[in-house]
């Protein structure tokens, strides 16, 4: 094995050792900016990879091409994925859930199309000379053509009354117009073209969104362009995983091994708590 082969394979190793999690990473030290570039989880879908361990994830992909040996098991890869930096954690309840999702008879696993996991999208708003933030929440839907794409199913209050001259939402001109389901990994910019599209506007948003508080207001405001989205300012996905685990994850971009989108909340619910908390969220009271 060449030195540099053997230099970066150690360096891969021990980026994902607990104790080396909170190391930072110097600008004038080229190796620790690749082992940073390496260790950071740089969109939501290196998440899903490394939470589930994907056989054809990244990581695996860069052990792969230094030759180096791949030996890093589900529950180092699970612990490595949460916000050590400005988190203080209580170990007992990290190590219940890596226990939990691990259990091979009942494997905690994410599922991108799936519906326990949700995008919270803080987005500024322009109303006439004034700037306000409404908060988004968006899921990945199935399409009918066996596709996917994001839409809206929860929004939050308006600081200003919008002309409602629609109660239902019609038929769109073109149901193949819609947010693609790569938005995330360009931070939804896509979504300022999409309320731009008022004939396909309705691909946007779940087909219960009307009957959610809010919700009406929100879409004829877009609709008879009251407001106009300037950009999406934050992010957060929320995930409900096998009806007794909520986790947020957010993006941390900054210089230390534990950087990019990591688990930076998590409890234990029961199964009533979970449902609530799901109802709360997408708005249904």
């Amino acid at each position: 094995m060449k030195p540099g082969i053997l230099r970066i394979g150690l360096l891969i190793v021990t980026c994902f050792s607990i104790n080396s999690a909170h190391s930072q990473v110097y600008a004038n030290d080229e190796s620790a900016k690749e082992k940073h570039f390496i260790y950071e989880v740089k969109q939501i879908d290196e998440f899903f990879e490394r939470f589930n361990d994907d056989s054809a994830s990244f990581i695996r992909d860069v052990y792969k091409s230094y030759h180096v040996k791949y030996r890093i098991d589900r529950s180092r890869l699970i612990k490595s994925l949460f916000n050590y930096e400005t988190r203080t954690w209580d170990t007992a309840v990290i190590n219940n859930f890596v226990f939990s999702v691990t259990d091979k008879k009942n494997p905690g696993n994410l599922d991108f199309y799936g519906d326990e996991w949700f995008a919270e999208l803080e987005c500024k708003f322009q109303y006439s000379s004034s700037t306000f933030l409404i908060p988004l929440i968006l899921k990945i839907a199935r399409t009918s053509n066996k596709g996917a794409k994001w839409i809206i199913v929860g929004v939050g209050s308006m600081p200003m009354k919008a002309m409602i001259s629609v109660t239902r939402m019609p038929a769109s001109d073109d149901p193949t117009r819609c947010i693609s389901p790569s938005s995330h990994s360009a931070n939804f910019i896509s979504l300022k073209k999409a309320f731009a599209d008022k004939e396909n506007l309705p691909n946007c948003f779940d087909d219960m969104f009307l009957d959610k508080p809010h919700a009406l207001e929100f879409y004829n405001a877009v609709l008879n362009n009251q407001i106009e989205l300037l950009y999406v300012k934050e992010v957060k996905y929320h995930f409900l995983l096998k009806d007794k685990w909520i986790f947020t994850v957010e993006h941390f971009p900054r210089e230390a091994l534990s950087s990019g989108w990591l688990i930076n909340d998590l409890k234990k619910v029961t199964a009533e708590e979970m449902e609530n908390y799901k109802k709360k969220f997408l708005g249904y009271n």
